[in-house]
């Protein structure tokens, strides 16, 4: 014969015990308020949390004097709420308390009313606690994201006046360039004229005088060229935007016709493969790669004809070398090549070389500034790519650079 279990009184006070004990434990204090008897039981816990004596006779009017003045008109009406007729019958509010001696609590009240057939509203019973940690915490956080702000709001604001100051102080710095140049270059010019004069006129009185004045004028020649170099370095120097296709074969057809003289004085042999347009400034990519062609045939073994070689391929993004950054974010890259059989230099040496005024070699040996790789560097990054070198020492150089596609 089966049948319902029932839970015996006993059974039902052990379990009643049981759930006060956890409640005690875990610092919730309860109340239950009976509408048809007017009665009503709160927890000591509860108590405690409304800064109440154990032994304190409460009624509804004194908790509600016990809640902070700048919440207790919330309360009042979340309680008013509650027990009015149209009440959905979920009570859920946080408040301040107010305790003697010490700091207002953060408290939380969840409760749930009680009716009957007629929907009639029989009790009112719930659970509170303290919830200060939590808020504290959670207004620690907001000040932390406050400060925060403040300070992402501050820091935008330093990078935005120093971005001005930069922009400012690189205009002055082109325009200091340009004037610089220019007045830098008319006392050369006289020097290398009176020069030429002294030695077409007075050779023959200068005797042996004449190997100093051609020092004098080749020292001018090149302080000439460091500062043509110099200017042209201070123009790449703000980063521009680049929308015209430039044919990069049309760009080595004119760079080939530019550097014809020092290639015929090599017999230098220069392959080109077909080669692709890019987004960018005809006369930077010009610059670029006469500088790394005229590289090519400067740097050469003695009495062993130069051979260059100009290739390209396209690179996805996913398999550029670690070292390669492009300053742009694209899919894919061209790779333009330009390799040599020279004297080559130390891999060690390879972010060196694209420093301004950086060289392996004196100058009576190649002649040149230690600019020119500089200003490649400087064109490549305006162009949003990325440049670098491979070679060893007495086997060739090659210099590739990277292009958004």
């Amino acid at each position: 014969m089966t049948g319902t279990a029932s839970l015996s009184n006993d059974d039902v006070a052990l379990e009643n015990e049981r759930l006060r004990l956890a409640l005690q434990a875990a610092q919730v204090g309860t109340w239950d308020y009976n509408l048809e008897t007017g009665q009503a039981q709160w927890s000591t816990i509860c108590k405690q949390l409304f800064g109440l004596p154990e032994d304190a006779f409460v009624t509804a009017a004194l908790l509600l004097a016990q809640v902070h003045p700048d919440d207790r008109e919330r309360v009042a009406q979340a309680n008013a709420s509650i027990l009015s007729p149209q009440s959905v019958g979920d009570h859920n509010v946080i408040f301040r308390t107010l305790r003697e001696g010490s700091n207002p609590r953060w408290i939380q009240a969840k409760g749930k009313t009680i009716v009957n057939g007629e929907g009639r509203i029989l009790r009112f019973n719930g659970i509170v606690f303290d919830i200060t940690e939590l808020k504290q915490t959670q207004e620690a956080l907001r000040l932390s994201a406050e400060a925060l702000e403040q300070r992402v709001a501050e820091r935008t604001q330093e990078l935005k006046e120093t971005n001005l100051q930069l922009k400012k102080s690189n205009e002055n710095l082109a325009e200091f360039a340009y004037i610089a140049s220019h007045d830098l270059q008319e006392p050369l010019r006289k020097i290398q004229s009176f020069g030429d004069i002294l030695r077409d006129q007075y050779e023959a009185q200068l005797g042996e005088g004449i190997n100093y004045l051609e020092r004098m004028q080749a020292s001018a020649r090149r302080m000439s060229t460091l500062i043509k170099d110099l200017l042209t370095f201070s123009r790449l120097s703000t980063r521009q935007e680049n929308t015209a296709k430039v044919s990069l074969t049309d760009v080595f057809s004119y760079v080939l016709h530019d550097l014809e003289l020092s290639i015929q004085e090599t017999a230098a042999v220069i392959h080109v493969d077909s080669l692709p347009s890019v987004k960018g400034d005809a006369s930077q990519l010009a610059q670029l790669f006469q500088n790394l062609v005229s590289n090519a045939v400067k740097f050469n073994h003695p009495g062993i004809k130069p051979i260059i070689e100009v290739r390209t391929e396209l690179v996805m993004a996913t398999d550029l070398p670690l070292t390669i950054r492009p300053v742009r974010v694209a899919v894919t890259y061209h790779r333009i090549d330009v390799s040599d059989n020279g004297i080559g230099f130390d891999e060690k040496y390879v972010e060196r070389i694209f420093q301004v005024f950086q060289r392996l070699h004196g100058t009576r040996q190649y002649a040149g500034t230690g600019i020119g790789l500089a200003i490649c560097e400087k064109v490549v990054v305006n162009h949003g790519g990325a440049i670098t070198a491979r070679s060893q020492p007495g086997q060739g150089a090659t210099f590739s650079v990277y292009l958004p596609f």
